[in-house]
């Protein structure tokens, strides 16, 4: 019974064992992300439906291809151009949260230079200094009672009996009191606290859309006479970001100028972005090889952390930020493959998956000069730029990506104006014009080899002028509160985007 139960429990711990290492180094479902090992066609034998076998399939320059083993099929990997668009949209995805931190860092110096100064309350939308305080006045003193005097003895009746006495009180006096004057306390000089603290959050969402076309080819010695077959792609990709942030400062007057500042702080956040890239194959022969559908999505999610500073003399702003996304990449792709080979075109459907990480590191400045053009009416230019790098982790290059960097430069203006409601909330209503470009667009995704050197949409962004339109609502509530909405829209060819935030600050 002993030896029983001994070697039960031996093969418990095996197996527990066994089932660990199993899970610490689980086999990949598939030898890659985009292509099959092995890619099989019916073909007919005799009249009899056989099917053939194609081993040592992998990715080279784009296609799927047996590498000359036997016969020589060729499919497009559409997943792999796809995956090649996840650079591209990782960049897309960092800008989106670097504009979020920007709108923050500039409704922070719009509400410091909106404040009243210590001593000082907004009344019906300006600034106005707080009353005096002013001593009561006090009522007089009660007069003392007057002295009691005795009264004079009454005759002796026949009895012999003695009146008592009488008091009586003294005859009024009239006094007469000297009214004082109110006492004006007079009032303490107004003093700045050295440094002020801010607070703020927000949450964001925001929706992206982009189409691109382009050419690609594939060939192989054993169909088509060796000779390239065009195929024309066309890249679809939907995402959708949802995220917060939140942030710190301290703010700090008269640096250098009397009515200057510099605000700095600290931000922290959270990024979701969820996207579809859809592509589809049209041959430019379908006798040779068919068309293709491809499917791939992917996730990128993770935390960001960064720090910020501006500062303000008088109608210049200047805005400068370091941030920081430390993300994961998760994708799967479902694709229904047209191969070209020697016994004709055939379908093959496969499914495959990858993951990486992905640190996005970004800095972005901006310079903005104010000028008022009527009262309560005001219009900002600005110009700024954005970079970008990329930096990928293990398993990266299975998915055809590689390390990169994007240059984003930007120029435009923004108008607003303020208004009161309930004599202490002023709201500012800005709108903003920018026009932005992908100046430089550099790595990304592996350009030569394994993949396919054509990013079609990196290639569409190359050259193309965007626009962006921003309208925004901020509330002053007064007492260091103060909250905002906005939404904005963006695109060109090829591209469209909306998005929303909403905020609140405190600072004290």
């Amino acid at each position: 019974m002993r030896n029983s139960n001994l070697a039960a429990l031996k093969g418990v711990a095996f197996g527990v064992v066994a089932g660990a290492l199993w899970l610490g180094n689980s086999p990949r479902a598939e030898a890659s992300p985009f292509c099959p090992s092995i890619a099989t066609q019916t073909i007919s034998v005799d009249g009899e439906p056989v099917l053939k076998d194609f081993p040592g399939v992998r990715l080279q320059n784009g296609a799927c291809t047996n590498n000359g083993i036997g016969p020589d099929p060729a499919a497009l990997s559409g997943a792999a151009l796809a995956s090649q668009a996840l650079s591209e949209l990782s960049q897309s995805t960092t800008q989106e949260t670097a504009r979020s931190a920007e709108n923050s860092i500039t409704n922070r110096r719009d509400q410091e230079e909106q404040r009243c100064a210590a001593g000082f309350s907004r009344v019906n939308g300006e600034c106005e200094r707080n009353p005096l305080p002013v001593a009561e006045e006090t009522a007089p003193p009660e007069p003392p009672p007057a002295p009691e005097r005795p009264s004079k003895k009454t005759k002796k009746g026949k009895a012999g009996a003695v009146a008592a006495r009488e008091t009586r009180p003294a005859p009024p006096h009239k006094v007469v009191y000297a009214r004082r004057e109110p006492v004006v306390i007079p009032p303490p000089v107004p003093v700045e606290a050295p440094f002020r603290y801010g607070v703020w959050g927000q949450v964001f969402g925001a929706y992206e859309k982009r189409d691109a076309t382009g050419m690609v080819a594939i060939s192989g010695p054993d169909f088509n006479a060796g000779l390239p077959v065009p195929i024309e792609v066309s890249v679809q990709s939907r995402s959708g970001t949802v995220g917060f942030q939140a942030g710190l400062d301290l703010t700090s007057r008269g640096l250098i100028a009397a009515n200057d500042g510099l605000i700095t702080g600290v931000l922290v956040g959270y990024i979701s972005n969820h996207l579809t890239l859809n592509t589809v194959g049209t041959s430019s022969n379908p006798t040779i090889v068919g068309n293709s559908t491809s499917r791939l999505t992917a996730s990128l999610s993770g935390p960001s952390l960064g720090v910020y500073g501006t500062y303000f003399s008088g109608a210049f702003s200047a805005d400068v930020m370091a941030k920081f996304d430390i993300l994961g990449l998760d994708q799967a792709s479902t694709q229904n493959m047209a191969f070209a080979g020697p016994f004709g075109p055939f379908s093959f459907g496969y499914s495959g998956s990858g993951s990486t990480s992905v640190l996005d590191s970004t800095v972005a400045a901006n310079l903005n000069y104010r000028f008022d053009l009527y009262p309560n009416f005001w219009i900002e230019p600005t110009v700024g730029a954005q970079f970008t790098a990329l930096g990928y982790g293990g398993g990266a290059a299975d998915l055809g990506l590689q390390n990169g960097t994007q240059v984003m430069v930007q120029g435009g203006a923004r108008v607003g104006t303020s208004s009161v409601f309930s004599n202490n909330i002023l709201m500012t209503t800005t709108l903003t014009g920018l026009a932005y470009d992908d100046v430089v667009v550099n790595g990304g995704f592996i350009p030569g080899a394994a993949y396919q050197g054509n990013n079609i949409l990196a290639n569409a962004d190359r050259g193309q002028v965007r626009g962006r339109g921003i309208l925004a609502f901020n509330f002053e509530f007064g007492q260091g509160l103060s909250s905002f909405v906005l939404g904005d829209v963006h695109g060109g060819q090829g591209l469209f985007g909306a998005g929303g935030k909403a905020g609140i600050r405190y600072q004290w």
